[in-house]
Formats: C-alpha cells, structure tokens, sequence
C-alpha cells in the first residue's frame, strides 16, 4: 500500500517555489498600506516578528490538521471500498433504463464476469428468460417509489443459475439527471432449498394424517374379510374349489394391508420394524426377481464397493425401496432400453452434504444410486418428482406413488434421498442411509403347529363383527372367551372378578376410552394382567411406545390365525413363567 503520509517537509522543490512566487504575487496585488519597518521602533520590530513567529506555526499546526483529516478520509475511503467490495451480498445500482451503473467485486463474481464489462451493460441479459417478466413487474413497482423485494433467477458463471433474492430502492436524481435503482442480491439457493425441503416434508405429513384417519376402518374391514375366510377354510376341505377361492381372498386382503402399510409410510406411524440390516442382500433379492422380469434390451450392472452395508431398518421396507427405484428406472427405459446401474459404497458426509440435509448428522452412511440411461427428467418436474400421486406416465402405467413412498420410508429411516437428471442423458436417484455397527439378526423359520390354548380371555372391540369373528377364532383355538363391545363394560366385567381372565385382547381407538387407557385401569385392579393391544391404525401408539407403557403384547390389523394364535401363546407362556 504507498505511503499517503503528506506534509511541508515532502514537498517538493518546485512544488516550494511555486508557493512562494504565488504569494509574491498575491502580496504584490495588495494595496501598499504596511508601515516603513525603518520608522518602528526596536519594541515594535521584535513584537512584530513574535506575531510573525506565531502566525507561521499557527499555519503549520493547521496543515497538519488539515493532513490528518486527509489521512482519515482515505482510511474511511479504503475500508469502505473494502466494504463494499467484499461484501457478503452483491451491491448493484442500475438506471432507470435498466442498465448497470455500479457493481461490487461480489455482485460481479456471482454473475461471473469481470466487473469493468458490466458497467453500461443491462441487467436483465443476466435474468433468466423465464422469469424477466417478474422482474419487469417488480421493477414497475419499485418506480412508484415503493421499496420491493423479489426471488428471480439469475445467470451464473458457465451458463448456469442460480436463485436470488432482489432487496430494492428507487433514488431520486439531485441534479435533473436519471434516476437509478439500487439492489442488494444475495444468494438465496441455500434458503429456496431448505424451504423446498420443509414444503415436501408437509406434504408427507399432510399425506401420513389423512391416511392414518382411514387405516383403522379399512384395517378393521380387512380383519373381519381375512377373519372370517380363514375360519371358513378350515371347514372346506382343502380339495374343494371353495377352499382356493377363500385362500385368494385372504391371499388380497393381505395385499391390500401392505398398500395400507405403503401409505402410511408417508409418516412415522406405520408401526415399522426397525432392525440391523444388510442391505446388499436385498439389493440381490430385488434384482434377481427383476432379471426374470425386465425386457432383454434392458442391462442391469451393479457396482458393489461397500465393505460394510447394516443400517437399522425395517426390511420389508428395503425391498419396497429398491424395487420401487429400479421400476422406475426400468419404466423410463421401456421404449428404448438401456442400463439400469446400480451402486452401493460407504461414504463420509463432508460438510456441504450436512449442509443439504440439515436433519442428517455426520458420520458413515450406505449410498445406494439407481441410475438410468432413459430420457431424463424435465427440469419443470424435477422439484415435483416425490410429490405424491405426481406422474408423466400414461393412464394406467403408473399412480404416482411409488417415488412418494420411496421418498416416506427413507426419511423415517433417518436417511435422506435426492435425484439428479439431465434431459436426454438419464438420471439418478441416491439413497442414504446411516450405517450401524451392529451385525444382522439371521432368524429362522420353523413350520410349527398352530399355537392353542384353553385359558380364559377378555376380547374387547367396539366392533360387533370383530368380535363375533375374533370370538369364533379364538374358541376354535380352543380358548375360552369374554366378548365385550365398550370398554367400559369390559372394565365392569373385569372389577366383578379380576382372576377369572388369563390376558386382555384390546383394540386401541374405542369411544370413551383408548386401548391404553383401559389396559392402565385393568392394571391398576389387577397389576400382573396381560394385555395386548390389537388395533388396525392408531396415531397415539406402535409397538414400541405400547411395551413402555406396559403392554404385554401389540399386533397389527388385519392380523392372520397364526399371527392371533402365536401372540397370544407367547404372552401367556411369558406371564406364566
């Protein structure tokens, strides 16, 4: 930085005689009216050249006053210029014709040209064509001497854009001349994205809440069909055509409990099974059934890096995931085939991942991409591509719900799931997943007979046909039972002789008193009862939250034989041990 120290001792010799002679002349041009220093006396000389002696440090004291004061305002120039400079936020003044008059270092670093070609050049070759018309509105307003903000997209360096948000003012011209805009830009990508997030994260729950308020019923409607088939099968011999029409029909009612289940995924209420789980093996599970099933103008490559692949979910909820992904990618791909490349590895969240998951923490993750070589998607749908019942697909190719499920499980997962895609050139969707240090639960399944019993029962539900049809089960499961449509009338017979029952089977949503509530009063009669919840769709409880308020026992509606049967064998050989 040079040196901007200036006083009498730094000028020049020139500078000094040019001083001089200006102020001869400037003496000479003056009227003669000094007295003849001849006439004064030796008194009068001496105070005449004390005033003189005075008067010339005065001046100096003055001129480096009057340096100080320079000093101090280019030190106030500079750090401003800094200032401005450098600001966080671009600094923009525009005419009122629309052409840049003054731009920072940082206004013109986000536009990504050098700032002196940007002086005389018009702001809006830098607006994306698609949003100049709401610039031009906004301008309007902003000439009605109204201060205005706005989001926009501007061009960026290398052709491409970003978002920004426009704080402006109108300053009136002092002197006649144009008037002009001042503009602070700053970045709002970051702040869009986060909002993006926040608005698909209420629509998720938006969708979870209306679905949740019908799965109990529907559940309660598939309970009494898979109920009473299955009883109706045990009557039929398995020979008989019968016997295969009751099988399909429980076979459907299991099925339409999964889309249930699917569409409560939207939330964290589905009631799923969480546990340590290796993905690749269902990875291979998924594409060994799609390899039988995908046209051969279809490749499936898979690139496998990850040397550690357990996360804790709910494996149902895996297999949904990738089947729902590579479909997907398959269907985009069905006119004119291609790859379908699938990778798994372990990564690191650097900073700037955080940064785009705020709710992710940092760690080791499982990345999972499905990638295609299909068309793309278009940029317009790109922002609405988990939007659920959102499709590009024909009539009756596709609900729109596959991805908005996809995008329900992976977030319940602790995971987050994003997508990149260039019209023409395919795209991606990745999946993470936070990586466990735990090791798999390897169970194996065992063909054993149905479980039955002949203790005594307390079957309560406010459901008529659920209990004629659970009462009947559970008899030909060789228990006794006490059929109870209140739970208010369940508790009364219940107070009237408390040793009488072995375990409580309750449904959880009933007028006047939840499943929950009704088991806390059982218990407070009797402390050592079981219960076990069995409810079709409840907000207030899942599995985990039922055992910690004492629950002996939770299934979930529409619940088979076996399922009842095993359930309750396993509670009532617990509470006997």
């Amino acid at each position: 930085m040079r040196d901007k120290t200036m006083n009498k001792e730094t000028m020049t010799k020139d500078e000094k005689a040019k001083l001089r002679k200006q102020a001869e002349e400037t003496l000479r041009s003056r009227p003669d009216d000094a007295e003849d220093l001849s006439l004064l006396s030796p008194e009068a000389k001496d105070r005449l050249v004390h005033e003189l002696r005075v008067h010339q440090i005065e001046l100096e004291m003055q001129n480096e006053e009057l340096c100080r004061a320079q000093l101090e305002l280019e030190a106030a120039r500079d750090k401003y210029t800094d200032l401005y400079d450098f600001a966080p936020v671009g600094y923009f003044t525009v005419s009122e014709k629309g052409m840049i008059v003054a731009i920072n270092l940082t206004g013109a670093t986000m536009l990504g040209v050098e700032r002196r070609r940007l002086i005389g050049a018009a702001f809006f070759h830098f607006i994306h064509t698609e949003d100049q018309d709401l610039y031009y509105l906004h301008k309007k307003e902003i000439l009605k001497e109204s201060p205005q903000s706005c989001e926009l997209r501007l061009m960026g360096k290398e052709g491409g854009t970003f978002h920004a948000r426009l704080d402006c003012t109108l300053v009136q011209s002092t002197d006649g001349e144009e008037r002009q805009i001042r503009m602070v830009v700053s970045d709002a990508s970051t702040e869009k994205q986060m909002r993006d997030q926040l608005r698909q994260a209420l629509k998720m729950e938006s969708i979870g809440t209306l679905t949740g308020g019908i799965a109990h019923d529907f559940n309660n409607i598939l309970s009494i069909i898979v109920g009473n088939a299955e009883l109706a099968m045990d009557e039929v011999p398995e020979n008989n055509r019968a016997h295969s029409n009751l099988t399909e029909i429980r076979n459907a009612c299991l099925r339409a409990a999964k889309i249930v289940r699917q569409l409560l995924s939207f939330s964290r209420k589905s009631g799923q099974e969480l546990k340590p789980t290796g993905i690749i093996a269902h990875i291979e599970e998924t594409l060994q059934f799609l390899r039988s099933t995908l046209p051969t103008t279809i490749e499936i490559r898979t690139n496998i890096a990850a040397t550690h692949d357990v996360v804790r979910a709910d494996p149902i909820q895996i297999n949904e995931i990738m089947l729902n992904l590579c479909i997907n990618a398959a269907q985009a791909m069905e006119q004119t085939g291609g790859i379908l490349e699938l990778t798994v590895e372990n990564v690191v969240l650097p900073p700037e991942e955080v940064n785009r998951y705020p709710h992710l923490t940092r760690g080791e993750y499982i990345r999972v991409t499905v990638r295609d070589t299909g068309p793309g998607i278009d940029a317009e749908n790109i922002d609405r591509i988990f939007d659920p019942y959102f499709t590009t697909k024909e009539v009756g190719k596709g609900s729109g719900m596959g991805l908005a499920v996809v995008h329900g499980i992976v977030k319940n997962h602790n995971g987050a799931i994003s997508v990149e895609s260039e019209p023409g050139k395919g795209a991606a969707f990745s999946i993470l997943l936070p990586a466990i240090a735990e090791k798999p639960e390897i169970k194996t399944e065992t063909a054993d007979e149905l479980p039955t019993g002949d203790e005594t029962l307390l079957f309560v539900d406010d459901e008529k046909s659920i209990v004629d049809m659970f009462g009947q089960i559970l008899e030909r499961l060789g228990y006794r039972v006490v059929a109870k449509t209140t739970p208010v009338a369940a508790l009364e017979a219940f107070r009237l002789n408390p040793d009488h029952f072995h375990a409580v089977i309750t449904d959880m949503t009933m007028p006047q008193m939840t499943g929950v509530q009704l088991a806390q009063k059982l218990m407070e009669i009797r402390k050592d009862i079981p219960v076990i919840i069995c409810t079709g769709y409840s907000s207030m409880i899942d599995e985990k939250s039922a055992h910690s308020a004492g629950i002996a026992g939770y299934v979930m509606k529409p619940a088979s034989m076996r399922e009842m049967a095993k359930i309750i064998r396993k509670v009532l050989d617990r509470e006997g041990d």
